[in-house]
Order: structure tokens, then C-alpha cells, then sequence
């Protein structure tokens, strides 16, 4: 067998286990008449197992991918995969003042994927590099020399060496790699955590917290910059979201400055974020419980602060980055060289196979609910609008798995309504969707970072 195992029996145990205590909710015992489990420990019972769920198909490779702990600094240090590791390289050589005030000329020479986004995420991976690069965590990096030799290997191979390389990455950042990988899956459980309070608050349904572990495209790309993404969307989202219920000033101001990073790391959270703006206005419209013009005020002007303090503090250009990543996208995404409608229909397949089958149903329903409610403002129906204009711009051809992974909480939130409330019915959509999320990883190479 291609897959060890073990791991693969561990991962049908937790899908189980999570489909058994949401059919447990709501079961009362015969004698006393009182339920088996209450609510809570169903509700924290889920979210345990919803870590142990991501760990669980994080780890779950190939054979011929092992040792785990050395694919995963792979996929971090590799030049084709992500490219951002080394620009964190450049930072130390350069400085930030420097780096950032000739951004956009040196954007066009930039490897593959880093030549398409903002400075965000060159600089994190420069922070998390140097918090990785600490003598106790590199001691504890669980790499041994057959397995650095490997990686040396493979990263040659990937990119073999030129006179004119200035660095190539020693043993200390092959170890560095491992843990910002790490960071990465952390960054991951804490987004799906924070969107499995929001789902169950005001609902108190555990079967959400299954259904949210169990999403398909989310365990696919724990270990890479796909979970910040993730992470940031979901937590504008969840500030959007009280902010909208409290409508006070400083769920304004968190609201602003977590876009602005989500902005500050990537253009392409400009779309998700454009989601969630959508709704905001909507709400305004239609709620007699309106915000006031002044929070707007300040949470637009968060939303852009870091790109206005970069330029006045070192003279880092805005416009003329974005132009060039344009372009670099252009380049890169095979717009240019793919045909369009095959993709239209193409990257919406791929998007629900993220999604999974479970979420898919509520989809179904919860848009038919929406529509008998009078068609009430919904992110979700904001979300999804904006994906199908993403899709038919011909912008997106390809991987839109991936790259729309911060759109499943939203897409998915409000149809949260339609959720079943019988246990039974819950624990066999949280059953088949992560038993369809392990068949399709142990079965489609695509999934893999590279």
C-alpha cells in the first residue's frame, strides 16, 4: 500500500469518532430520560477531535514522501512550491527600509509565486524564520543528517545550483523550514477552530464542528501559506461579524487592522474580503441597526494602513507593485495559454470538492431557505456571487481548490440554518464527507504541494 496503514486507520477512527458523538447528541438514556453527553462536552469533544483530525491527514503522505517532518520543510524551503522562504533571505541581506522601497522593481525577477504577491508574506517568513532559527528550536527539530542529506538532494534537484546563487539553504534552514511548516498547521487549527465557534454560536450545534473538521479542501494544504490566508479571512470575518452585532469602535478597529494584514499579505484577499464588504453594505441597506459612517471610516482606512505607512516611512509603491504582480500573475496563472470555458465549469467542480458533500447539501438548502425567507443579507449568498464573478473573469483557471479556500467559511455560514438537528442525520453527512476527504487525498496526486 502506497499510504502507511496505520495512519490511514487512525484517520477512519477520528472521522468516526466525530460521526458517533454527533449521533450521540440529543440521545437521552432510557432510565433517567437525561441526555448520554450534554451539549458541552459534545461541543469541546469535537473540537479535540477536530485537531487530531487535521494532525492526523497532515501526516498522512505516501511512502515515498517520508519522512514526514523532511516533506514538509521541503514544501516550505522549495523555490517551485512557495518561493517565500527564500525571499526571507533577501530581507535579512537587504534590510527592510531596503527591500521594501525597491520592491516593485525587483518584483518582475522574483521566482514563481513570489513574483505575484505584496511584501506580507516575505516579511512573516522572515519573522518566523527568525523565531525558528532559535538554538532551542533547532534542537528539538525532528530531522536527523540521512534525512538533511535528502532534503540538500531534492532541493538541488528542484534547483540546481548557478554561479550566480548568492545563498542556498544550510541545515539550520532545512530545520527552520520544518517549523514554519509547523506554524503554518497551526495557523491552520486556530482557523478552523475560531470558524467552529462561529457556527455554533447562538446555534450550539456540534455536528457544525464535525462538518467544519471534516471539509475536504481544508486538510489537504495544512502545512502550507494556504492556512494564513485562511486564518486572516476567517478572523476579518469573525470581527465583521461582532462588530456588525455590537457595532462599537473597537470591533471596527479590529476589523480594519486584521483586512489590512489579510491585504498586506496577498492582493488575491482583496476578493474574500471584497465578500465580506458586500455583506456589510447589504446589512447597511436593509437593517434599520446601521453602522456608524465613522467606524466604516476607520476600518476602510485600517484596511489600506499598511501599504499607506510603507510608503510614507521607506517609500515602498503601492501601485507600481501591484502592476508588476499583475503582470506576474498574468504570467504565471496560464491565462494566457488555457482555454476559458472549460475552466468556468472546471473550477467550480474543483471548488465543490472542497467543499465536501455535506456542506454542498446545506448549500442546496440553505439557498432555498434564503430565498422562501425573503432573501434576508447573507454572506453567504455575498460570497457567492463573488466567486461566480471570480470564475467567469477568466481570472481563475485552475487549482481553485486552493485558492479559494478562505471562501469556504464564508460561503458557508449562514446556511448553518438548515443544519439538522437529529444526531443521526448529522453524524452520517460528517461521515461520508471525511470518509470522500481521505479517498480523494490518498487517491489524487494533485493534492500534494508539489
Amino acid at each position: 500500500m502506497e499510504f502507511d496503514p496505520i495512519w490511514v486507520l487512525a484517520a477512519l477512527a477520528l472521522v468516526g469518532a466525530m460521526a458517533t458523538l454527533c449521533w450521540q447528541s440529543g440521545r437521552t438514556s432510557s432510565a433517567s430520560d437525561k441526555p448520554l453527553l450534554s451539549q458541552r462536552q459534545i461541543i469541546w469533544g469535537l473540537l479535540l477531535l477536530a485537531v487530531l483530525v487535521r494532525l492526523v491527514f497532515a501526516v498522512l503522505l505516501p511512502q515515498s514522501y517520508r519522512p514526514v517532518p523532511a516533506f514538509w520543510a521541503l514544501v516550505i524551503v522549495s523555490p517551485i512550491a512557495t518561493s517565500f522562504y527564500g525571499e526571507a533571505q533577501k530581507i535579512k541581506e537587504q534590510g527592510v527600509a531596503t527591500y521594501l522601497r525597491d520592491y516593485h522593481e525587483q518584483l518582475p525577477q522574483k521566482p514563481f509565486h513570489a513574483a505575484t504577491h505584496p511584501p506580507g508574506l516575505p516579511l512573516l517568513f522572515a519573522l518566523l524564520r527568525s523565531i525558528a532559527m532559535h538554538p532551542t528550536l533547532q534542537s528539538v527539530v525532528p530531522l536527523k543528517e540521512q534525512d538533511l542529506q535528502v532534503l540538500r538532494q531534492a532541493y538541488r534537484y528542484l534547483k540546481p545550483f548557478e554561479p550566480t546563487d548568492l545563498w542556498y539553504p544550510s541545515d539550520a534552514d532545512m530545520k527552520a523550514a520544518w517549523w514554519i511548516a509547523v506554524f503554518c498547521w497551526l495557523f491552520g487549527a486556530l482557523a478552523v477552530m475560531l470558524w467552529g465557534w462561529l457556527l455554533t454560536s447562538g446555534s450550539g450545534q456540534g455536528t457544525l464542528i464535525a462538518l467544519a473538521a471534516t471539509t475536504p479542501g481544508l486538510l489537504w494544504w495544512q502545512t502550507t501559506v494556504d492556512s494564513v490566508h485562511l486564518l486572516v479571512i476567517t478572523a476579518t470575518f469573525a470581527a465583521a461579524w461582532k462588530w456588525r452585532q455590537e457595532r462599537s469602535i473597537p470591533w471596527a478597529l479590529l476589523t480594519g487592522c486584521i483586512a489590512g494584514i489579510a491585504l498586506w499579505l496577498a492582493f488575491k484577499n482583496a476578493v474574500p474580503l471584497l465578500a465580506i464588504a458586500l455583506w456589510l453594505l447589504w446589512e447597511q441597506w436593509r437593517s434599520q441597526a446601521r453602522l456608524p459612517l465613522l467606524q466604516i471610516a476607520l476600518a476602510a482606512v485600517l484596511a489600506v494602513a499598511p501599504y499607506l505607512l510603507a510608503w510614507l516611512l521607506v517609500g515602498f509603491q503601492p501601485i507600481a507593485t501591484f502592476q508588476a504582480a499583475n503582470a506576474g500573475h498574468h504570467a504565471q496563472a496560464g491565462a494566457h495559454a488555457r482555454s476559458y470555458l472549460p475552466w468556468v465549469v472546471g473550477n467550480l467542480a474543483d471548488f465543490a470538492m472542497a467543499l465536501g458533500g455535506g456542506w454542498l447539501g446545506l448549500l442546496v438548502a440553505g439557498l432555498v431557505w434564503w430565498w422562501r425567507s425573503g432573501c434576508p443579507p447573507s454572506v453567504s449568498v455575498a460570497a457567492l456571487l463573488v466567486l461566480l464573478l471570480l470564475d467567469f473573469s477568466g481570472l481563475v483557471r485552475g487549482e481553485a481548490a486552493r485558492l479559494w479556500l478562505p471562501f469556504v467559511p464564508l460561503v458557508t455560514w449562514d446556511f448553518r440554518q438548515v443544519a439538522p438537528s437529529e444526531g443521526r442525520e448529522g453524524a452520517l453527512m460528517v461521515l461520508v464527507q471525511g470518509l470522500t476527504a481521505l479517498a480523494l487525498l490518498t487517491w489524487l496526486e494533485f493534492l500534494r504541494p508539489f
